[in-house]
């Protein structure tokens, strides 16, 4: 008697997964408007201190300001907009922050390298989440002075 070879069958699980495109119509329109598609928490941010100059060198610069925090990923990047002229702010830094959810605001610092020593710089800060949805800041346009080179 001859015996067949007894098959095992193994259960296939399949995941199924839905993505947005980033570039598709549903995803890029909430994103156009500066806001987070529905079902998806975003409060009206504000700067509540700042923004200011926190220290300087003869090349170096940070800028601190803090935000009603209110929604949105973890990560944040805060944005210094600075020049020369106070009415053109043609250069622009961003730095990752790191959002504590257990806090009820958002400090932001971030640091600008490479400036002229003794040097009047303009300033305004923004923000914006990881996936890159701004939070439309409205700030006022500040300024401060290197130090001179020792």
């Amino acid at each position: 008697m001859n015996a067949r070879p007894r098959r095992v069958v193994t259960p296939v699980f399949l995941t199924v997964a839905i993505a947005v495109v980033v570039n598709s119509p549903i995803a890029s329109h909430a994103a156009e408007a500066g806001q987070r598609p529905a079902g998806d928490r975003l409060e009206r941010r504000q700067i509540v201190t700042g923004p200011e100059l926190e220290s300087a060198t003869d090349e170096t610069a940070i800028i601190r300001w803090t935000v009603n925090a209110g929604g949105g990923t973890a990560t944040h990047y805060g944005i210094v907009r600075y020049g020369t002229d106070r009415t053109k702010l043609d250069h622009t830094v961003r730095s990752p922050n790191r959002w504590n959810r257990n806090l009820p605001n958002m400090t932001y610092r971030v640091r600008i390298n490479g400036l002229t020593p003794g040097t009047t710089y303009y300033f305004a800060v923004d923000a914006a989440q990881a996936d890159g949805v701004g939070m439309g800041l409205k700030s006022p346009v500040n300024q401060f002075t290197t130090l001179p080179r020792p």
